[in-house]
């Protein structure tokens, strides 16, 4: 998979849904004019005028015309209303389903094992942890859902983590990265809101028919056979809308299954994890069926079928469980797999996971090649689930531990911050005048550990400190920035280590509480962020060498192997950390294919002189995931 070609080509079938959802609307209000003009004709017909006559006399463009506008607007009112319901992302949808958030805390052992195979999977696929939520449902299910990887949120039913095993569950999750990396989610959210406009209409017209069904005046029932064969009406088009809602979403949703399961089997290398727990699925009573009355309005986005369809084959978002089993293992047999929960086993596979990936780390070897580096953009493969493992097997327990508490996470990246300042001693008297009470002496305690960490540890330990952090209160998270920002400016200059380690925390968490929207693709030429793309890459030639020379001749190679050689290296001391926050902002707003090219081009100059540096490293994955492309483990 092209990380870069699955985000154009999730544009591309946004813009499909738009041409559907189009057709839809144009039925929609030719049925309604039909309806209104035949409810109209209804009343006004005589002994000595008949009902056809009165039709057509009532058959003219100015009412055609206020019935199409009223009824477009009703539609794009909902859609807009239901668009806006949902701009708090992934949270909004794991809410609506009934899901209660895992706190990091957990002490439960089978929520713990959740937590750390969605870490794993979000270490190694180099982007934010998403949140998990739990659904207290028997059957076997999960999704994703959020606006950007920022956002992004994965629920999993009860029955998913007590019925399938490590590997199994492993699967199942790997599916789930694949709809985010593949672009899927916000796909899944504008189909979500587009869709509620359509049925708005039945609700309107269910709403006018009990009204005057149930009135108690009697001359208002005999005055209202008409409206009341209008709220019929209605409720009969917002069925037809209801077909139309089914059907787009099954022209969409399906292809993708096959897609996100086919990229679980080469994330993990194991076709038996996720054909595992589809045959599970086919061998459970409760199945994948969800019972929570929203269940349907978000069921293209099920790991399966999260609803029973009385037409499978025509409303169906998911392929028939044979197909998807027999599309990953052709030979099966056709037997499904009675769940037996066994925390043992699960334990045991566990164990044996982490007992056969020390070796397999241990010969592989760093990809050093640009163009390997950036098409793993967006991919996971075994190798980087496996580097996850490790580094997560690295962690020193109890900072890892400590990390997973929203109140000492927050000790930990003030440590982080503090390691890398120059007068640490203003720095523990600020952080303990602005900080929450207690924060300031524990970062103190867990400072020696902190500042011993290995290198290529500290940006997997603030991952996981950001992804605790969305346990916060806003007013907490607001408390929590702006002293990190009072520490960082208190010299009156921010360095490169700060910038990174600002954009890494405050990026993600911003989005998660609604404080900044996801950026919209807007530059479809390079050309258009001449100025933001050489700022970026002259940064980035600076900080893999100190020769300015050298890093003129690294910055023209880059800019040479993406054909941008009207592209200039700004001079050294023109850097300010205001012109590289307005470049970072600018470039995320770049097309997906380009911002391929300037990811490229960073690699490149990293990598010129085969001797990258860990401030390099740490510099690509930064504005990787600034540019909401996640890098993974180099």
């Amino acid at each position: 998979m092209n990380f870069f070609q699955a985000q154009d080509r999730a544009r591309k079938n946004t813009s499909r849904l738009i041409i559907l959802f189009s057709f839809a609307v144009i039925a929609l209000v030719i049925l309604t004019n039909l309806l209104f003009i035949g409810a109209l004709s209804y009343m006004e017909i005589t002994e000595t005028v008949p009902f056809a006559v009165v039709f057509q006399k009532n058959f003219q463009q100015d009412t055609i015309l206020v019935i199409s506008i009223g009824v477009s607007f009703l539609i794009l009112l909902g859609s807009l209303y239901k668009t806006i319901s949902l701009s708090k992302g992934g949270r909004a949808i794991a809410e609506l389903l009934g899901g209660q958030l895992v706190p990091q805390s957990t002490s439960n052992t089978t929520e713990k094992q959740l937590l750390n195979v969605v870490e794993e999977m979000a270490i190694a696929a180099g982007m934010p942890i998403p949140t998990v939520y739990l659904l207290e449902e028997k059957s076997i299910n999960a999704f994703a859902a959020g606006q950007s990887h920022n956002t992004a949120v994965i629920g999993v039913t009860r029955g998913t983590i007590e019925q399938l095993s490590r590997d199994e569950l492993q699967g199942v999750i790997a599916h789930e990265f694949s709809h985010i990396l593949n672009g899927d989610m916000k796909l899944n959210l504008r189909l979500m809101g587009i869709l509620h406009g359509i049925l708005l209409i039945g609700i309107v017209g269910e709403h006018i028919f009990n009204s005057i069904r149930y009135g108690s005046s009697r001359s208002s029932r005999k005055g209202g056979a008409p409206i009341i064969f209008i709220g019929l009406g209605l409720m009969i088009i917002g069925y037809t809308g209801t077909f139309f809602g089914r059907w787009i979403k099954a022209s969409v949703s399906r292809q993708r299954e096959f897609l996100a399961d086919a990229s679980a089997v080469q994330f993990t290398r194991n076709k038996n994890s996720i054909s595992g727990a589809l045959k599970k699925i086919g061998g459970l009573s409760d199945s994948s069926i969800l019972y929570t009355p929203a269940a349907s309005e978000y069921s293209h986005a099920y790991f399966a079928n999260g609803v029973r369809s009385l037409v499978r084959s025509l409303f169906a978002t998911h392929p028939p469980l044979e197909q998807r089993i027999r599309s990953i293992e052709p030979n099966w047999n056709g037997l499904y797999t009675k769940p037996k929960k066994s925390v043992s086993d699960q334990k045991t596979s566990e164990v044996q996971t982490k007992d056969t990936f020390t070796s397999a780390i241990v010969g592989a070897a760093i990809l050093s090649a640009t163009d390997n580096i950036v098409n793993q953009i967006g991919n996971l493969s075994e190798e980087s689930i496996l580097k996850a493992q490790q580094i997560v097997a690295e962690l020193p327990i109890h900072l890892h531990d400590t990390a997973k508490n929203a109140y000492s996470a927050r000790a930990i990246l003030y440590a982080i911050l503090i390691n890398r300042q120059i007068n640490q001693e203003q720095c523990w008297i600020l952080l303990k005048e602005h900080a929450d009470n207690g924060v300031d002496q524990l970062s103190k305690e867990l400072y020696p550990s902190v500042s011993q960490l290995k290198d290529h540890l500290i940006l997997p330990l603030i991952e996981v400190c950001v992804n605790s952090l969305r346990e916060l209160s806003l007013k907490q998270y607001s408390m929590f920035k702006k002293t990190t920002h009072i520490i960082i400016t208190h010299d009156k200059s921010i360095d490169l280590n700060e910038w990174m380690l600002q954009h890494l925390v405050f990026l993600q968490l911003d989005e998660y509480f609604a404080l900044k929207k996801p950026a919209k693709a807007k530059y479809a030429l390079l050309g258009e962020v001449k100025k933001a793309a050489e700022t970026l890459l002259s940064l980035v030639a600076y900080v893999e060498n100190d020769d300015i020379n050298n890093a003129s001749h690294s910055f023209q190679q880059g800019i040479k192997e993406i054909g941008a050689t009207a592209f200039n290296i700004v001079k050294k001391e023109s850097f300010n950390v205001n012109d590289l926050n307005e470049a970072v902002a600018e470039l995320k707003q770049l097309k997906p294919i380009l911002k391929q090219r300037i990811l490229k081009a960073i690699a490149i100059i990293i990598l010129e002189d085969n001797n990258k540096t860990q401030k390099g490293i740490e510099l690509f994955r930064t504005v990787s995931i600034s540019l909401d492309c996640p890098a993974p483990l180099l």
